[in-house]
């Protein structure tokens, strides 16, 4: 949430009203001097932890292309407004999918940079203080080319790093942007953890085929221990066991998000959290799973930390072993769904969390919309061997026409990679259409 001088920084708290900002965040301050104009603060969920868009001052931001559907989050009123036209360009930030859902929702693009590359100095987090599960700040536009565009501006001249010294010193990088070595890209349509819907991997693979025409090798990848990766973002996003947001929304109206299973499961005490997992394993083992990784102590905080900086070096290393330059996977479960299915199925972000527990560059554009036959089969082959799965399939019948976006991830400051490879992808898939896109 961005600081802007004689503004309003809730992060969706009624409570936080009329607590004006007295300057601007740096970021903001930036594109001022660049020229920019910014002219609206768009809807986000409360908490910021949510990929649903509804909180008790403004009320509920819905899909551009169908109010019944979420515009998602936490950057979900600028997804709608870009994609609705209302916006060239906008600024989101995303600690879990929250620059990535609502362009997955909304048929726009958009990027994750590794979380030091802007500046987040004026930028206020979900919960303050969190370490290695922190946030990161980047771009949104209907196409890939303007987020391109807004950073090639952004990363000059070490502009952030005089303001911000905890900002990476790091210019844009055009040789690698624009570099015509060919890639090897890993992707995978299902990270073992959940499995997507239908249209969800058929992008993948309409993407895969986009990519091989420009010449790049495409190479099943397989991630590891997605489950433990996880679980241990649930632990790391909190950092406290929850205390921070218990507090806050102690002290907020009610309403708007009190079906949320994040909140649920947050505004339990560590013991009751242990006992519930223990009743509830046999019949709903994944939310088991996320009751048990929220930490109790500061050493098992310690032991998460730990844990989440051995998984970086492992899947760097396999990366490093298997030649891979970046990762193409699905961005989501779904499609967008109603306004009340991200607060039941908070395991579908596990395709996201992971390039933020790893601190990667992760983007991405729209390939396709939902078609008929991805609900036939949806309706004929999709799993229903637990309450996740069932609720998945529920939420992805009746989405003919909704878009449908890819995910490109790739190593720290490989920013201009990950947005060589969108851009790929977007013109080769808009070749192909015969026609350019709006």
């Amino acid at each position: 949430m961005f600081q802007v001088k004689g503004y309003d920084q809730t992060r969706g708290y009624a409570q936080d009203i009329g607590r004006k900002c007295k300057e601007d965040s740096t970021i903001v301050e930036q594109i001022k001097e660049l020229g920019g104009v910014p002219f609206v603060l768009t809807n986000v969920p409360r908490t910021l932890l949510s990929y649903s868009c509804t909180n008790p001052i403004y009320g509920t931001t819905s899909n551009a292309f169908r109010e019944d559907r979420t515009s998602g989050g936490s950057s979900g009123g600028e997804g709608a407004l870009i994609a609705c036209g209302g916006s060239l360009i906008g600024i989101g930030t995303d600690v879990g999918g929250s620059i990535r859902y609502p362009c997955h929702f909304n048929g726009i693009a958009g990027i994750k940079p590794s979380h030091t590359r802007l500046s987040k100095l004026g930028v206020l987090n979900s919960v303050p203080g969190r370490q290695l599960a922190d946030a990161a700040v980047g771009p949104m536009s209907k196409r890939i080319f303007a987020c391109v565009y807004f950073l090639r501006h952004m990363w000059s001249k070490k502009y952030q790093y005089v303001k911000d010294p905890y900002s990476s010193p790091v210019d844009w990088d055009e040789t690698q942007y624009s570099s015509r070595c060919k890639l090897r890209i890993g992707y995978y349509i299902d990270d073992g953890w959940f499995t997507p819907t239908p249209a969800l991997q058929r992008a993948v693979l309409e993407a895969k085929v986009a990519l091989e025409k420009c010449g790049h090798s495409l190479i099943e990848f397989r991630p590891s221990d997605v489950i433990q990766a996880f679980q241990n973002f649930s632990a790391a996003i909190t950092v406290d066991g929850g205390e921070y947001l218990r507090r806050k929304l102690s002290k907020d109206l009610g309403g708007c998000d009190e079906r949320s299973l994040t909140v649920w499961i947050l505004r339990l005490p560590v013991w009751a959290k242990r006992i519930v997992a223990f009743l509830i394993e046999p019949i709903y083992p994944r939310i088991a799973i996320q009751l048990r990784a929220i930490p109790s102590t500061i050493s098992e905080l310690r032991s998460v930390y730990e844990q989440i900086e051995n998984y970086r070096h492992k899947f760097v290393q396999k990366m490093h072993d298997e030649h891979i330059d970046a990762i193409l996977c699905p961005i989501q479960v779904i499609p967008a769904p109603t306004h009340d299915v991200p607060a039941k199925l908070s395991a579908a972000g596990s395709y996201c969390s992971l390039f933020n527990i790893l601190d990667f560059a992760a983007g991405t554009v729209n390939v396709t919309r939902v078609s008929e036959q991805d609900e036939r089969h949806l309706n004929e082959e999709y799993p229903t061997s637990d309450p996740w799965y069932i609720l998945a399939k529920k939420a992805a019948m009746d989405s003919v026409g909704l878009p449908v976006g890819v995910q490109v991830a790739a190593p720290p400051f490989k920013e201009e990679t990950v947005l060589r490879v969108l851009k790929d992808i977007e013109e080769t898939i808009a070749s192909s259409d015969g026609h350019g896109r709006d």
